[in-house]
């Protein structure tokens, strides 16, 4: 269960699941996120996209915040002459989806849940490579808690019964401790 101050920025999303996933595989040659030049990728490499955001009204934080399903595709790639590449590829691919598998990248997100793994046949621009894709799912809340203050405390606790209440009826509160 996540508590009231589950905001966060897409962008630090993006960059705790790189840092993440660098930490875990230090062999990765290259680990980002929306890489333009594909031509001359330093191998191996994990290319990490937010394929989509779908409402998730079930998930309702109860903060107004907006609850969206969030699916990232994190695309595992390899040299096509690599040795046993393809035996090498299904085990980094599968590593990786162990990985992503409940993690919360160190942020108030949902556990994410891994829904598939396997070959990418739709990046043409990784023709030359050998390519898997790992794909995950999580809830994250956007937008900011109603429910996260300053910090003040009260120092004092009122309380009244309608129809005495409001500022016309000031006079008629008590300190909830004479309730005790």
């Amino acid at each position: 269960m996540m508590g009231p101050d589950t905001e966060i920025s897409l962008g630090a999303l993006h960059q705790a699941i790189i840092d993440a996933v660098a930490a875990q595989f230090p062999d990765l040659a290259t680990v980002g996120d929306y890489r333009e030049d594909r031509a001359a990728l330093p191998l191996p490499a994990v290319l990490i996209e937010m394929a989509d955001l779908e409402g998730a009204p079930d998930e309702d934080p109860g903060t107004g915040q907006l609850a969206m399903v969030a699916r990232f595709d994190a695309r595992v790639i390899i040299g096509f002459r690599t040795a046993a590449a393809e035996r090498e590829i299904r085990k980094l691919a599968g590593a990786l989806g162990a990985f992503a598998h409940l993690n919360r990248w160190g942020l108030p997100v949902a556990p994410a849940e891994v829904l598939s793994a396997g070959p990418d046949d739709f990046a043409p621009e990784l023709d030359q490579y050998v390519v898997w894709r790992v794909e995950w799912a999580q809830v994250i809340h956007l937008g900011t808690s109603v429910w996260v203050n300053d910090g003040t405390i009260p120092a004092r606790v009122l309380y009244s019964v309608a129809p005495e209440i409001g500022p016309a009826h000031e006079d008629d509160y008590r300190d909830v401790t004479e309730a005790l």
